[in-house]
């Protein structure tokens, strides 16, 4: 429980003061005033009130934390339970919600009945026969490495760990990449489209690894081609173009960036292990042979080494995540063999963007048409169509309902259903040996898309914010709730804005985390993102009870889970084929943003729960896991001031025997990272991790 709510409530108790409380007391005199109000509701002010003005809508940066409270540690989110002001003032009652309809009920039921009866069978089935390691890696040779002295063949052996193979100017220090695509809708419509035959040839989705392995290794191959289209757009944003603002630019530029890089192609047509199996060969192969090995124009001539020499980053998105960090568990574990145990060790950091760490109902919902339960007929359309969204089924394809689809039992799909991910994987998950920075999102499409309402809490319409942030608190509709927080007041916890597509927005933000899917015994509780003091657009929440050790705390990670960056993104930007501006021909100076839901949505707000993110390094040259970000306080509200001849609480001296006073009919307080209005969160993800 916060330091404000404590005094307040010993304030009404008539507790005895003490000194803390009386220093407590004295702060809050400094803090933003509530404007008193007639019973008309009409502001009041005392009778001594000089240029009193009418009531307005501001928008206030206030500056850095770290100057706003130099004595208070704000590194982390650990100081919002001390916080002595309370962050939100006033406010109306939101929206009201649009009830569920009653066809989505008879859905919800059916999703409940299916997780609740056969899944826990589907659970034990996939612990009891496990698929055995594909591959046997025998030892690596040692790297070794070169600097090359430039206009002559002369190469000097030289450590690969050398500062020397270190470059400050290019992201993580100039590091090779490996990128994990996510869940590929596209090859699982592929597959219900083309159903195998066998008169005629085999469609390439319906191919497998590693009997078909070209489909995967070459140039032209269909899961190849998949996974550079995937990333494309990304690449050329962050390296090919090298979009950057630093505190070394006086505006954003673009810097094209040479870190190399590999991408790994895998099918979502198979399971997990196969997935698994394909990332630790082509990680392999890229650094036996450099198979598949992207080197930029700009990669420094004076570089003699071999991929992943001085350590690799891997960078996956979605289910990308879960493959990275438990296929490193089982290579640390000697499943893949001594080849195995070192490539594991040459991973120097995973960024985990939208992860599927602990799977998505969206799978269990694919799971349900591919056992083909039986469902009432409404239900079944409303599954059907959400599945058909989600797949990116239209016009005269294959409808899901309709189709064959018991290849979905075969899929991927059975190791994302929650609960098989979190006890199946969960447990090697929590083994990773490679640290992990988790960027999560909470899009406004939570509560309003065909997939967001059936996922609990707050959601980017594919993964919940527990899943993305690496918590692995069991969540499952009907049993248990979202991990969340209590609040004050609902009507404080409402991000509003009072004005336009903002509110619209908002409101779907809290319809979200809202929707725990499972009734809780305290009315005022919220599902919350990664930290608990902080909504998906960073707004600085009224907890009470943040949960802290019980199963709903928000805080919980998984080992060498590190939470960094919490957004209002949606499932398909930071990874995925989502369009950049640097795509589209775009100056540097265009604004980057998320999928449009009522308002721009640009904000991203830091979501630090351990401070070891910053202690952290990555090798003996002093490269942080993570370099500290700054924050900025920003306010909205709508005020009124005066002047009086003498002080109050909440003004501050203009002149002799004059001070200013401001009074908030409502106001909302934001922590947001330093130039949010024009980063996404994936930049800083280039910026601030793997840094000297």
């Amino acid at each position: 429980m916060s330091v404000l709510w404590v005094v307040l409530l010993m304030a009404a108790c008539g507790g005895g003061s003490s000194p803390e409380a009386d220093q407590t007391i004295a702060a809050l005199s400094a803090c933003d005033q509530p404007a008193e109000l007639d019973k008309f509701g009409n502001v009041t002010v005392p009778p001594e009130a000089t240029n009193v003005t009418a009531p307005t809508y501001v928008e206030e940066n206030r500056g850095l934390l770290t100057d706003l409270y130099p004595d208070i540690d704000t590194s982390t989110d650990a100081f919002y339970a001390n916080q002595v002001c309370d962050p939100s003032i006033g406010g109306d009652e939101p929206p009201a919600e649009v009830p569920e309809s009653d066809a989505d009920k008879s859905a919800e039921i059916a999703l409940e009945k299916f997780e609740q009866n056969e899944v826990p069978a589907l659970v034990t089935n996939v612990a009891e026969h496990p698929l055995p390691p594909l591959s046997d890696f025998p030892a690596m040779p040692d790297a070794v490495c070169f600097t090359k002295t430039a206009g002559t063949e002369v190469k000097t052996p030289t450590p690969c760990n050398s500062k020397i193979f270190l470059d400050s100017s290019q992201p993580f220090e100039g590091r090779d990449i490996i990128y994990v695509h996510g869940l590929a809708t596209e090859h699982l419509t592929a597959r219900l489209n083309h159903p195998p035959s066998a008169m005629g040839p085999v469609y390439p989705a319906n191919r497998v690894w590693p009997q078909d392995a070209s489909e995967f290794l070459n140039t032209g191959g269909y899961f190849r081609t998949y996974a550079e289209d995937y990333w494309k757009s990304h690449i050329e944003e962050h390296l090919g173009q090298g979009w950057q603002w630093t505190p070394n630019d006086a505006a954003p530029v673009y810097q094209p960036k040479h870190n190399r890089y590999m991408l790994v192609a895998w099918s979502s047509n198979q399971r997990l292990a196969y997935a698994q199996d394909a990332l630790m060969n082509q990680i392999s192969q890229a650094i036996l042979a450099n198979k598949n090995v992207v080197t930029p124009p700009g990669y420094p001539a004076n570089w003699d080494k071999p991929f992943c020499a001085n350590g690799c980053i891997l960078i996956s998105h979605s289910t990308g995540s879960l493959i990275v960090s438990t296929a490193m568990a089982k290579a640390a574990s000697e499943d893949y063999g001594k080849g195995g145990i070192q490539i594991a060790e040459r991973m120097a950091a995973h960024i985990s963007f939208n992860g599927a760490i602990s799977g998505s109902r969206v799978a269990t919902v694919g799971l349900v048409l591919g056992m083909a339960i039986s469902l009432p007929v409404d239900a079944s359309n409303v599954i059907c169509d959400m599945f058909n969204v989600f797949l990116g089924i239209t016009g005269n394809s294959t409808n899901s309902c309709n189709a064959d689809t018991s290849y979905l039992a075969n899929s991927v799909l059975v190791d994302l259903v929650p609960a098989v991910t979190q006890t199946v994987w969960g447990p090697l998950v929590n083994k990773t040996p490679v640290p992990t920075v988790t960027f999560a999102g909470g899009h406004p499409i939570g509560g309003y898309v065909v997939t967001s309402r059936f996922l609990p809490g707050v959601d980017d319409g594919v993964v919940t914010m527990d899943s993305a942030c690496g918590n692995p608190n069991p969540v499952q509709p009907g049993l248990f709730a979202p991990s969340g927080v209590t609040v004050f007041s609902m009507i404080k916890a409402f991000d509003m804005t009072g004005f336009g597509g903002r509110l619209v927005r908002n409101s779907g933000v809290l319809t979200a985390e809202k929707n725990l899917k499972v009734p809780f015994p305290t009315p005022l509780y919220l599902a919350a993102a990664c930290s608990p003091w902080l909504s998906p657009t960073g707004m600085v929440l009224p907890v009470v009870y943040a949960w802290a050790s019980t199963p709903h705390d928000p805080r919980n990670r998984y080992h060498n889970h590190y939470s960094f960056v919490q957004s209002i993104a949606e499932h398909s930007h930071d990874g995925g084929k989502a369009d950049w501006p640097s795509t589209l021909g775009d100056p540097a100076s265009t604004q980057r943003h998320y999928l449009f839901f009522g308002d721009d949505n640009l904000e991203e707000s830091r979501a630090v729960t351990d401070s070891t993110i910053y202690t952290r390094t990555i090798d003996t040259n002093g490269t942080h896991l993570v370099k500290p970000v700054p924050v900025r306080e920003f306010v909205r509200g709508r005020q009124v001031g005066f002047n009086l001849p003498f002080k109050i609480k909440g003004c501050r001296q203009d002149g002799l025997a004059n001070y200013y006073c401001k009074r908030w009919l409502w106001k909302r307080t934001y922590h947001l990272l330093d130039n949010w209005e024009q980063k996404q969160s994936s930049h800083y993800a280039y910026e601030f991790v793997g840094r000297r």
